[in-house]
């Protein structure tokens, strides 16, 4: 119980400050910084902590191929809600998430069946990264958005439990399918979706578009993350693997945003 509220103050702090970033700063830097091993990271460590490190590093190669999923769970909220745009956020967000659950799933189930090796689950990832950016780059973005009324603390509150709520959910169940289940779970972008939903019914139609944009560059980070998991964490252990993990993914997240210059010169389209 004690990892459960944990979990969800954690989620809370996070989806606050991503969802502030995004529509007070800049959108596509929500996306960006959704990319860091915030939802993944909870999920791994927890798991690793109540299963074993052996446990998680064994299911790592299909956690990889299954940042595919997400990448299919993003793009089909981006299609269903820039074809269905209803006046009912409520049942807009309601299509959106479904379409998004369906489509990870189901690649998931898929993936799950598959028999991966470290490099046979990098080289997937890789071709499925470079397609998608293509994909996402038809994304029209708005990277000037700026949100005028300030949110009040029950709105903080609303969107942070959410957020928390969801993310503690994916983590408990992701290791009750075995190590390959637990590590394509793991996977579930589970504080984007989280930040979608809140900017979805917060905002409107131009907001959480560019928050998929930035996402679908910055998804590497995740790679990146589980790779350092399955090399360091047997070696270092748990706490001191994670530490140089998180420093390691931050900085490569770093590295890729400035190569890739996303937010200077991205043209809006709004």
């Amino acid at each position: 119980m004690n990892f459960i509220i944990i979990k969800i103050l954690i989620s809370m702090i996070i989806v606050i400050i991503f969802a502030e970033i995004s529509t007070r700063i800049n959108p596509v830097l929500g996306g960006v910084l959704s990319g860091l091993p915030l939802g993944a990271g909870l999920s791994v460590y927890f798991i690793s902590y109540k299963e074993s490190i052996p446990f998680l590093v064994n299911g790592i190669p299909w956690a990889i191929v299954a940042l595919a999923s997400s990448i299919l769970f993003c793009l089909s909220y981006f299609i269903i809600g820039e074809y269905f745009r209803l006046n009912n956020k409520l049942l807009s967000i309601t299509l959106c998430s479904l379409g998004g659950f369906a489509s990870f799933f189901i690649s998931g189930y898929f993936i799950n069946r598959l028999k991966l090796g470290l490099f046979s689950a990098i080289i997937l990832f890789v071709i499925i990264y470079f397609i998608n950016i293509f994909i996402t780059k038809r994304i029209p973005v708005v990277s000037n958005y700026k949100k005028q009324k300030k949110t009040s603390i029950s709105t903080f509150l609303l969107r942070g439990l959410l957020a928390g709520i969801i993310i503690s959910l994916f983590t408990e169940i992701a290791s009750i399918g075995g190590s390959k289940w637990a590590g394509i779970l793991s996977s579930f972008p589970s504080t984007l979706f989280a930040l979608l939903v809140v900017l979805h019914f917060e905002g409107d139609n131009k907001i959480y578009p560019a928050v998929i944009y930035g996402f679908s560059f910055s998804i590497s980070t995740l790679a990146i993350f589980y790779l350092l998991c399955w090399y360091l964490l047997p070696i270092l252990g748990l706490n001191q693997g994670f530490i140089l993990i998180y420093f390691m993914s931050i900085l490569y997240l770093f590295i890729i945003s400035k190569m890739k210059n996303l937010l200077i010169n991205k043209k809006s389209v709004y």
